[in-house]
């Protein structure tokens, strides 16, 4: 997905959420994101882009590439993610303090497969990409090691809560696409119940 297919993506997102948002249930808006329609944030230069790429050691996915050239992070990714990291915030898991602890809290879980084949959830969050900075005991990566042919890691969402183990996507836009639905249902969801 490039700019020009994140911007119209993300303002729709964006003013579905807006007006979805029932300030007695959800977190406040930020003013800012009221006045201009708009839950991301200016976009990341193409500097700000490379210097975070020279930063983490690898050149990041394509979709990631284009979405922070649109948005340098993102607010409200779903009900349950609050803030998606910038250019600046990006971090691998194993080196956030506040966050390394979801690694030892996924090795050797029962989540793990038996298949001798798979790799332990532990193992593949260890490698993994930062992408959230906040939410409900929910977390979004990307794994640098599982890439397809056009340069796109695996994304993964996972919650301690959800009984689950990590909930693999093929890149980044395709976790970002599944955060947009999960919205829409789970308000489908609570305007059925309220009827």
């Amino acid at each position: 997905m490039n700019r020009e297919q994140w911007r119209p993506f993300l303002k729709q997102w964006s003013e579905e959420w807006i007006v979805g948002h029932d300030p007695e249930q959800d977190a406040p808006l930020d003013d800012e994101v009221i006045r201009n329609g708009w839950l991301g944030f200016a976009p990341a230069s193409a500097e700000e882009v490379a210097a975070a790429e020279a930063r983490l050691g690898r050149t990041l996915p394509p979709s990631l590439r284009e979405f922070l050239l649109t948005t340098n992070g993102w607010r409200d990714a779903g009900n349950f993610i609050y803030r998606l990291a910038g250019t600046s915030e990006l971090a691998w898991l194993a080196d956030t303090d506040e966050d390394s602890g979801w690694i030892d809290a996924y090795r050797d879980t029962e989540f793990a497969d038996e298949d001798e084949d798979e790799e332990p959830e532990g193992e593949i969050l260890a490698r993994s990409l930062r992408l959230s900075l906040d939410g409900d005991a929910a977390i979004m990566l990307l794994d640098p090691k599982d890439v397809d042919e056009r340069g796109e890691w695996a994304g993964y969402w996972l919650a301690s809560w959800s009984g689950m183990g990590p909930e693999r996507f093929d890149s980044f836009h395709d976790l970002m696409k599944d955060q947009y639905d999960s919205f829409h249902s789970l308000r489908r969801q609570g305007s059925e119940s309220g009827s």
